[in-house]
């Protein structure tokens, strides 16, 4: 399987209006649309014509139009010339499906898993693209540590002067990587525990899980009272799906779901969505500038003085490749420790860390 082959998020829902949109997938340019009924289409984005980029047109009925000689294209590839009635063509065609509020694509009539991560009792605050000025695997490395949350974030992260207290897991089986990270928070200022129902001491714990078709990020941050052990009353699942858009630059989409134990619809949720939503973007935010503040952006592991937090990217690495890319690479060898798979043993290994 290519890149092309999985289900990639490409923009959010809501701004696909009358325009078509264009937009760059994995170096490929393809133009959304959607038709006067609602339906999206997703195409190469040019026309088979005379190679006018079918985003500069307009949409008519249940057609993209090229705006150079007046083409006619329908969300299948058909496409009809108004000056020549009795000439036809077919432009290449993608699968699109809407879900989560954002538009998702993938190449024309090929099996692929859509992520279905959503559960009882959440509510979905926001759905937001932002790009990053690095290159995938990059981007994958900074949503798949939380080592830098202690500097880097505001509202969430463990207390940098006791990030040795941190007990971090990582477990492995073919398509996935699964980690774990338990540790005191950062302080938190006394109005927010009031709000989570916490007291002074609070413990973080982070589990995520790191999937490659499509490529994504399945979080649950869960807050708690160290003395007590009491949950806090508001908790946080955080899908994050990385999109390349070339080889220098990375779309990443976020689709944030909260869970409260407050009573009422959604325990208030709904009433503080706009709130909740900002917090959200401006901690992807931070992210974003951080990455694009990375002095050498080459993606190789070498030469780099990596610590236990980082056993996760040689793994990722190695299945972003095989079940992304379709590109099979001789697997490194790890040293040190590493957490048996929930699935089998696993023998994929890394570059060493230091502990």
């Amino acid at each position: 399987m290519g890149q092309l082959d999985h289900w990639n998020a490409a923009l959010e829902s809501r701004k696909l209006k009358r325009k078509p949109v264009g937009v760059k997938i994995a170096g490929q340019d393809v133009v959304l649309f959607r038709t006067e009924t609602g339906q999206v289409g997703a195409l190469d984005d040019v026309c088979i014509h005379r190679r006018m980029r079918l985003s500069c047109g307009h949409v008519e009925g249940a057609c993209v139009v090229c705006p150079y000689h007046g083409w006619k294209f329908t969300a299948d590839g058909q496409g009809t010339s108004p000056g020549t009635p009795r000439m036809h063509g077919e432009a290449v065609s993608f699968d699109v499906r809407e879900a989560y509020g954002i538009i998702w694509v993938k190449a024309a009539g090929v099996d692929a898993e859509f992520p279905d991560f959503a559960l009882p009792g959440y509510y979905r605050v926001t759905s937001d693209t932002f790009t990053a000025e690095a290159p995938l695997e990059l981007v994958i490395d900074n949503f798949c540590e939380l080592e830098h949350s202690g500097t880097t974030h505001v509202l969430f992260g463990y207390d940098l002067d006791r990030m040795h207290e941190m007990t971090f897991d990582v477990r492995s089986d073919e398509h996935a990587t699964y980690c774990r990270t338990v540790g005191p928070h950062k302080p938190i200022a006394w109005f927010q525990r009031k709000v989570f129902g916490l007291g002074k001491e609070v413990t973080f714990t982070s589990t995520w899980t790191t999937r490659f078709s499509p490529v994504q990020t399945i979080a649950d941050h869960a807050l708690s009272d160290t003395v007590t052990g009491r949950p806090a009353r508001l908790q946080w699942r955080v899908g994050e799906f990385y999109t390349p858009i070339d080889a220098e630059r990375t779309l990443v989409t976020i689709v944030v779901f909260m869970k409260s134990s407050y009573p009422g619809t959604h325990g208030g949720i709904r009433l503080f969505k706009p709130v909740f939503k900002r917090l959200a973007n401006s901690e992807i935010e931070r992210d974003i500038a951080m990455l694009a503040s990375i002095a050498d952006k080459d993606t190789s592991l070498e030469g780099m003085r990596l610590s236990r937090f980082d056993k996760v990217h040689a793994l990722n690495r190695e299945r972003l490749n095989r079940v992304y890319r379709g590109i099979e690479l001789p697997r490194p060898v790890m040293h040190g420790p590493i957490m048996p798979s929930p699935i089998a043993p696993s023998s994929i290994v890394s570059p060493t860390f230091d502990a």
